[in-house]
């Protein structure tokens, strides 16, 4: 049950990637070939006006959006280049292509804020004002007090809890230049943190938040969701800053299953104080995937729609697309990393589900 929540979590942000691609390809008058919610053989399926085939598959996990028709009865001999150069995307004008690009990761963000918007009735992520200080910590030596507010670590404005120990955490005990407002006043001081033995990372010595619960206007909401993804935006840059520098390892990363398996952990944490716990950490949950896959999307990789925009850029400033056999090849070996990629996760996946 848990497991199956999970890929239906997975299988709705997915599902809404695509909608995005096919809704903003229509608006430009892009044809699209298939939409398909779901994998594998078809249960059934009907056409739209516009000539779009509508497919229901067995396997209800996510979706696709087809513009290009890979058929291959049309003609097995078709390679990849051709049906690139061939195709309705491709003959579209490039700025709707790149409109039409951008907008699945661009509806996964738009998700993750609705969502947003509805968590943030539930739940109060404090700021970055100190309600409390070790004496004994960096922060205290460095000159700041309870009461006061940061502003921004090593230059990157904070305005979430999160954003500053995260920061210190990745720090890894390096000086951070931390801004800090004291009684309406902006000082900028050097800290270095401290490792702390009882919970293995570093830290500068300062909480936040433990006030009472303040009640929170429709304006605020929206304010309060749009600094959570942004957060957790920031997060997934962090999180694959840490992979390219070693702090993290490829055997950490998840698939499919081990997203799954981690909203079945957090269902089983959220279950006991009740259905209310247990829909907050499910949305909480669903927003970060949906974050994540949106900025992952956009990374500058061949198959990813990243890759993707590449070219389209490449063709706006040019004035003429990349020549398609070259693109075909980029796009074939990006398939191939992808593919490689698949198999790791699916390994880590697998590993964590039988071996804990």
């Amino acid at each position: 049950m848990k497991i199956l929540l999970g890929i239906l979590i997975l299988a709705v942000i997915v599902f809404v990637h695509e909608m995005g691609h096919y809704l903003i390809a229509r608006l430009n008058g892009i044809d699209v070939v298939e939409f398909t919610v779901g994998f594998g053989p078809k249960i059934f399926g009907w056409k739209t006006k516009a000539g779009t085939k509508i497919s229901v598959r067995l396997i209800m996990l996510g979706a696709a959006c087809v513009f290009d028709d890979l058929d291959a009865e049309n003609d097995e001999d078709t390679d990849l280049a051709t049906l690139i150069a061939n195709s309705s995307f491709r003959k579209a004008n490039v700025w709707s292509r790149i409109a039409t690009t951008l907008a699945g990761p661009f509806f996964n963000l738009l998700l993750a804020f609705v969502l947003g918007l509805f968590l943030m009735n539930y739940i109060d992520i404090p700021d970055t004002t100190i309600t409390g200080i070790q004496t004994d910590g960096a922060a205290y030596a460095a000159g700041i007090r309870e009461g006061d507010k940061i502003i921004s670590v090593n230059g990157s404005r904070c305005y979430l809890y999160p954003e500053v120990s995260t920061a210190v955490e990745l720090g890894v005990g390096h000086p951070l230049a931390i801004v800090y407002e004291h009684e309406g006043q902006r000082h900028k001081v050097e800290v270095v943190p401290k490792m702390n033995e009882q919970y293995k990372r570093f830290m500068i010595g300062v909480e936040f938040g433990g006030g009472p619960a303040v009640a929170k206007g429709p304006l605020q909401i929206v304010k309060s969701s749009y600094l959570y993804v942004r957060y957790m935006v920031r997060m997934t840059f962090a999180s694959f800053r840490m992979l390219f520098v070693g702090q993290a390892k490829v055997s950490e990363l998840a698939g499919p299953v081990g997203a799954a398996q981690i909203v079945g952990e957090e269902y089983d944490s959220a279950k006991a104080a009740g259905p209310l716990a247990v829909v907050v950490s499910m949305l909480n949950i669903a927003l970060l995937l949906s974050a994540n896959i949106g900025i992952v999307n956009l990374f500058p990789i061949p198959a990813f729609d990243g890759g993707k925009l590449l070219f389209l850029i490449y063709e706006a400033i040019r004035g003429k697309p990349a020549n398609s056999k070259v693109e075909g090849t980029i796009q074939l070996v990006g398939v191939g990393i992808l593919l490689v990629l698949l198999v790791v996760v699916m390994y880590n996946d697998i590993t964590r589900l039988f071996m804990g």
